[in-house]
């Protein structure tokens, strides 16, 4: 027992246990960092270059104009078609208007044929009764007395002639003006009973005989009450409805008046272009001078003679000047149409729908390729004719001296 106790040692160290080998995901990891090379500073680099700073405003400028035209195109359009319906829209209630309406001359037939039985026939003239026998001048002079308006408006609506007859040694109108200013709504109903007239006739009725002698009567009325308005006109009195009459007479020439005015007066202004420079005027060219001397011929002498012009007449004479001019200079225009003549000297309708015509994208073309001088004088009247600041006197000096050179 004691030789084994003896042999054994105790004191011997415990063995090494030698650490697990690393795992295989570990091991790749390890030997990635070992072999990672050192971070280098990226700096990336463009195989072409980009185009200077001038290129790219030319394309963006271009990119811009494309979908500006682009969305220029697509308003003309809608606006286009909303023209066109309303045209349609326009288009079918004229036609239901004539309809229920017709001309003067058909108007005044149903009339006649009315009388028969004593109905006439209800419409947009004033809807009156008609008569059962024909009306006599007393019964219209009398009404006139009384200040009958309701009777007078129906002579106006189923005998109109009467209103133009003379009776005695006066016309209707010269009588109601001869009783004095207590007549004058009277008289604005005459007035506007032959305006009314005129405004409804239709392009062929001007080439009937009956309207013909109508409307020579009708001019005849105005021409007589114009000079005895100037005539019998008390000391420190205005004239009344002078530019009623004068308006009403230049509207019974009908359109063809117009037209063969704005023909002479184109052909002017086409000659004041072929000098040399601007504002230079040949002297026998001037058109708005002719254009002026034209409305003039339908003042009776007696208003021609009235120093200084009246107030109201001048005014009216400015306005139907511009707007012949105006009406003349588009009408040189290659456009195939010619401006309305309904807004023929009525404020500044006319030039607004010059201006219309003349921003309208459809006749640029047009425009441009006219003649410098032509253009010119169009920019002329857009800038001068419509200036609101002045009135319409002031405004036709500024025209008459770019285009006359006076």
């Amino acid at each position: 027992m004691t030789s084994i106790r003896s042999s054994t040692n105790y004191s011997a160290g415990s063995p090494t246990i030698p650490p697990p080998p690393p795992s295989p995901g570990r091991q790749r990891t390890i030997s990635n960092l070992n072999l990672r090379s050192p971070k280098i500073q990226s700096s990336p680099i463009l195989l072409h270059p980009l185009p200077p700073t001038s290129s790219l405003n030319k394309e963006s400028v271009y990119a811009s104009e494309l979908e500006l035209n682009k969305q220029i195109r697509q308003v003309k359009k809608e606006r286009q078609l909303q023209e066109a319906l309303q045209e349609q829209l326009f288009s079918a209630e004229r036609l239901k208007v004539k309809e229920e309406q017709g001309t003067w001359s058909s108007i005044q037939q149903d009339n006649l044929k009315g009388r028969t039985d004593g109905r006439g026939r209800g419409d947009s003239w004033g809807h009156s009764k008609g008569f059962t026998h024909p009306p006599q001048a007393y019964e219209l002079y009398k009404a006139i007395d009384d200040h009958n308006i309701d009777f007078i408006m129906r002579i106006r609506d189923h005998d109109f002639n009467l209103l133009l007859q003379k009776n005695g040694n006066e016309f209707p109108i010269l009588y109601a003006a001869r009783l004095g200013g207590r007549w004058r709504d009277v008289v604005i109903l005459l007035v506007g009973a032959l305006s009314r007239y005129v405004n409804h006739l239709d392009p062929e009725d001007f080439e009937k005989k009956e309207t013909l002698r109508t409307l020579k009567a009708l001019r005849a009325n105005l021409k007589l009450a114009i000079d005895h308005t100037l005539l019998h006109l008390p000391p420190g009195h205005s004239p009344m409805l002078l530019s009623s009459y004068l308006q009403v007479l230049i509207m019974s020439e009908g359109d063809s008046f117009l037209y063969k005015s704005i023909h002479e007066i184109s052909l002017l202004l086409r000659s004041s272009t072929s000098t040399s420079a601007v504002g230079v005027r040949g002297e026998n060219v001037k058109p708005v001078k002719e254009a002026e001397n034209i409305i003039r011929k339908f003042c009776t002498k007696e208003l021609r003679g009235v120093k200084g012009g009246i107030g109201d007449v001048e005014e009216y004479i400015a306005n139907a000047t511009l707007d012949l001019v105006i009406m003349s200079a588009w009408s040189l225009v290659n456009t195939g149409e010619l401006l309305p003549t309904h807004t023929f000297a009525r404020d500044l309708r006319t030039y607004s729908t010059f201006m219309e015509h003349l921003q309208d994208d459809v006749n640029l073309s047009a425009i441009n390729k006219l003649n410098p001088r032509i253009r010119k004088i169009l920019y002329t009247l857009r800038d001068l004719a419509g200036d609101s600041k002045k009135s319409v006197r002031g405004r036709l000096k500024d025209v008459q001296i770019a285009l006359d050179g006076e």
